[in-house]
């Protein structure tokens, strides 16, 4: 399937079952009626709730996400994280299993200097040789990422 940034692509829930582990069967069910509706793919993202997962729940979520989907769709895979080691981590192990974008929060812990956010995600953008896709958590960190910043981004690693 090719790539297809564009058109509706939800953020799906994380199930988790009685013992709060995920949920596989309910989130087929869930990947199975948003391709069912058309949408052009699915994403893991911040309000999949990947900061109740642990590291190894995260990785495995992603990877049932790609192979639930089954090429019907593409897959972005949240992989934003505290620490830029950890996010890029998260991006490769997506990538390698077959995520078609990645989308990564800032750290949401402290807000950091404007130097530093570009560390982080210059790194995690050279990491991997799928788009990274920016998703801006300020109100969890109190400070939005300015505009000049994405343009930045865009002039370095855009299209």
């Amino acid at each position: 399937m090719s790539l297809t940034l564009s058109g509706v692509m939800p953020i799906l829930h994380t199930p988790f079952d009685g013992n709060d582990d995920i949920d596989p069967d309910s989130l087929l069910k869930q990947i199975d009626w948003a391709v069912a509706l058309g949408v052009n793919g699915v994403c893991s993202a911040m309000v999949s709730e990947i900061l109740r997962l642990t590291a190894s729940e995260r990785l495995a979520l992603n990877r049932m996400i790609v192979e639930m989907t089954a090429g019907r769709a593409s897959v972005v895979c949240s992989v934003g994280a505290e620490s830029t080691r950890q996010a890029i981590e998260f991006a490769v192990d997506a990538e390698q299993g077959g995520c078609h974008a990645v989308m990564a929060i800032p750290p949401v812990t402290c807000a950091l200097p404007e130097t530093a956010l570009w560390e982080y995600f210059d790194q995690l953008a050279r990491a991997v040789d799928i788009p990274v896709i920016v998703q801006d958590a300020s109100s969890y960190v109190g400070r939005s990422i300015p505009t000049s910043f994405y343009v930045r981004l865009l002039d370095e690693f855009g299209p």
